[in-house]
């Protein structure tokens, strides 16, 4: 069940709302037990035996997490059972979305492992979110963190059908002190009006500007070694913004859902194509995965980095961390190890471990030039040339991010590689502008014009604080959501074109991650 499909605007949501507002009256108890059995509906829609894979692997966490905070004042057996429980959580992931794609590889190389032992295994959905969701809270219990042991609350916490299949990766901490408050308990209109017109803006980027994208690019991507730089380039920026509206419209959804029952989520998206910098790309895109992989990969791995050298002598001020061997040592290695990792994490293809490494050296070579490049003060720069830098900084980091896009999209590296050279026109296709090429990159011209010039979802949508942990600039006052009778007739307007374009919905793209 996806959040733009008629089954769940029209029976399921309006089901949980009600159910949630009659429950809650009962107590946050009731309350907490209907979301549970809802979240559950929501996610065995499809097919309903995976609810037993991710009961057992709730029941096998909730253990393991009890086993962690008894264990408190034994901290060699409490690293012991971390690690089992991360251990076995890793090994449900490789088995589901890896084993098959790796033992294919390897028998195409001659070493045949019986890969068709794997060809009937299923992804199951958000796996790798409620997967890492859950070593998160592993971690948290043996941080002394999370000190809970109610299994509803725990229940909930990993099952909050808004966050279930494609985040954002939540902690205990963001999520569980608002469903204990009895202030938002049942449904209030102060959350509900402004939720409702955040998850039509999410919608409408969704059903109206991503959708319509995915036959392009499909086709393109299926025919990147005959295309010419123009179609290749069109191809490239449809995906790009595919891609962008696909995620920033679950967002705005996911939030909007959280706020309608009275939660605030933390911010998945805000604005990327604006970043004037990788390392400020990564803080606005993927939010949650960003803070999860310098949390619980980057900063350990750094940490460890640390304790070697000091057990050995080594200096650590300021000057000996301007070297370049320690900044390869303590960032470099780091950042790469993280972001490969995290690249994996997206697929099983090679290309997406290409996605990761280049991301990683891209985050490198960002923070090389923050540590070893000129440093001028922009505000001693005139307005002139502060613009015309903060233009480049943007066009260079998107250009950057399209490189990534298209492993990111592409079936194979082949596929990739293909892609990028009919980019730079090393392919012999016409060149001449075609009638259909005209009309594609006038509503490329459009789409850059939103997202570069146009205030985001949750901006416009500030003054309801729709989210956690961002502290978000407002959209100019004649833009800026307000309970009015004229947003109210905007909201109608946009959820009646959003609704008459729900036949040609798709999945979201991150499902299948």
């Amino acid at each position: 069940m996806i959040f733009s499909s008629l089954t769940f605007l029209f029976g399921f949501l309006p089901l949980a709302l009600l159910g949630y507002a009659l429950a809650s009256r009962l107590g946050l108890r009731s309350g907490t037990v209907w979301l549970i059995l809802v979240s559950l509906v929501f996610y065995g829609f499809w097919a309903p035996y995976l609810t037993i894979l991710i009961s057992i692997s709730i029941l096998f966490n909730y253990g393991i997490a009890l086993a962690i905070r008894r264990s408190a004042a034994r901290p060699a057996h409490q690293s012991a059972l971390l690690w089992l429980g991360i251990g076995a959580n890793l090994a449900a992931l490789i088995y589901y979305k890896y084993a098959f794609a790796v033992l294919t590889w390897l028998g195409a190389h001659g070493i045949d492992l019986g890969a068709g032992y794997f060809a009937g295994v299923v992804l199951p959905l958000g796996i790798s979110f409620f997967t890492f969701t859950q070593i998160g809270y592993l971690v948290d219990c043996k941080d002394g963190v999370t000190k809970s042991d109610n299994f509803l609350d725990y229940l909930l916490f990993v099952t909050f059908f808004p966050h279930l299949i494609a985040g954002p990766i939540v902690h205990n901490g963001d999520l569980m002190p608002q469903f204990a408050d009895p202030a938002n308990r049942g449904l209030q209109a102060r959350n509900f009006a402004p939720a409702l017109t955040l998850f039509i803006i999410g919608m409408i980027k969704k059903c109206l500007l991503a959708d319509p994208l995915a036959g392009k690019v499909a086709l393109g991507f299926a025919h990147a070694g005959s295309l010419g730089p123009v179609a290749a380039w069109i191809t490239a920026l449809s995906y790009s913004f595919q891609l962008y509206f696909d995620f920033s419209g679950y967002s705005d959804m996911a939030v909007a859902l959280a706020m309608m029952f009275n939660v605030r989520f933390p911010a998945n998206f805000n604005s990327p194509y604006k970043a004037r910098s990788i390392v400020d790309f990564w803080q606005r895109w993927h939010m949650s995965l960003t803070r999860y992989l310098n949390q619980y990969l980057y900063n350990p791995i750094a940490m460890a980095v640390r304790r070697r050298r000091m057990a050995r002598g080594l200096p650590m001020n300021r000057k000996a961390m301007n070297k370049p061997g320690v900044f390869v040592a303590l960032v470099a290695w780091p950042t790469l190890a993280t972001m490969t990792l995290a690249g994996i994490w997206h697929g099983a293809g090679l290309q997406f471990l290409v996605f990761g490494a280049l991301h990683g050296l891209y985050l490198t070579i960002n923070h090389a030039w923050r540590t070893y490049g000129p440093k001028s003060p922009e505000e001693t720069r005139g307005l002139a040339r502060r613009s015309a830098i903060i233009a480049g900084q943007v066009m260079l980091t998107y250009l950057a991010v399209l490189v990534g896009q298209v492993f990111f999209r592409a079936a194979s590296i082949g596929e990739a590689l293909e892609m990028l050279t009919a980019m730079l026109g090393g392919h012999q296709a016409s060149q001449s502008l075609q009638g259909d090429d005209l009309g594609w990159i006038a509503k490329i011209s459009a789409f850059f014009a939103i997202v570069w010039i146009m205030p985001n979802s949750l901006q416009i949508m500030a003054s309801s604080n729709p989210v956690i942990n961002l502290e978000l600039k407002p959209a100019p006052r004649w833009l800026l959501w307000r309970p009015t009778l004229l947003w109210a007739l905007i909201a109608g307007g946009l959820a009646f074109i959003g609704v008459m374009a729900l036949g040609g919905t798709t999945e979201f793209l991150y499902f299948q991650f």
